[in-house]
C-alpha cells in the first residue's frame, strides 16, 4: 500500500501538471471559436439577437433582403433582380418623426406612403415619370396633387 507520504507526492505532481497547462494554455489570448465561415443549411432559434446588419443573399450572389439600423432608426429593403443596383424593390423605414413605407416597379413606377409629425403623404408616380398623383394631409388640412402625362398639375383642397 502507499503511505500518506506518497499519496501527497502523487497530489503535488498532479497539482504542478494542472497548473502548468492553466499557465501554458492562457499565454496565447488570441484563440478563435471559429477560424473560418461556415454554411448551416437549417436553423432554428427561439430568440435571435442581432448586433449588426442582416443581409439574405441569394444562390447567385445578389443580395435580397437587407435589415439594418442606426442612431435615427431602422430600415427593412427587400431588392428585385439585380441586388443591391436594382430597380424594382420595396422599403420599410422608420426614423425619430415618423416612417416610410415605399415600392418602386421594375420599370421605375413607385408608390410611397410616408408619416411624420404634421401629418402624411400618399404618393404614386408613372413607370414614365410624367403622370403623379399624391394625397397630402399636414396639420388637418388635405390637399390633392396631379400630374397628367403632359405635366399640367392640378389641385384639389386647401393649399
Amino acid at each position: 500500500m502507499f503511505s500518506l507520504r506518497d499519496k501527497l507526492k502523487y497530489m503535488a505532481l498532479g497539482s504542478l501538471i494542472a497548473l502548468g497547462g492553466l499557465v501554458f494554455g492562457n499565454m496565447n489570448n488570441d484563440t478563435d471559436a471559429q477560424s473560418e465561415s461556415k454554411t448551416i443549411d437549417e436553423l432554428t432559434v427561439q430568440q435571435l439577437t442581432v448586433l449588426k446588419d442582416i443581409t439574405v443573399i441569394a444562390d447567385d450572389g445578389e443580395h435580397k433582403v437587407v435589415i439594418f439600423s442606426n442612431e435615427n432608426g431602422g430600415k427593412v429593403m427587400c431588392l428585385g433582380p439585380g441586388g443591391k443596383d436594382a430597380i424594382a424593390g420595396a422599403v420599410l423605414e422608420i426614423g425619430e418623426s415618423g416612417g416610410v413605407v415605399g415600392v418602386r416597379g421594375g420599370k421605375g413606377g413607385s408608390a410611397g406612403l410616408s408619416v411624420g409629425e404634421e401629418g402624411g403623404r400618399v404618393t404614386i408616380v408613372s413607370a414614365s415619370g410624367t403622370g403623379a398623383a399624391a394625397m397630402n394631409i399636414v396639420e388637418g388640412d388635405g390637399v390633392v396633387y396631379t400630374r397628367d402625362r403632359f405635366g399640367e398639375f392640378r389641385s384639389w383642397g386647401q393649399q
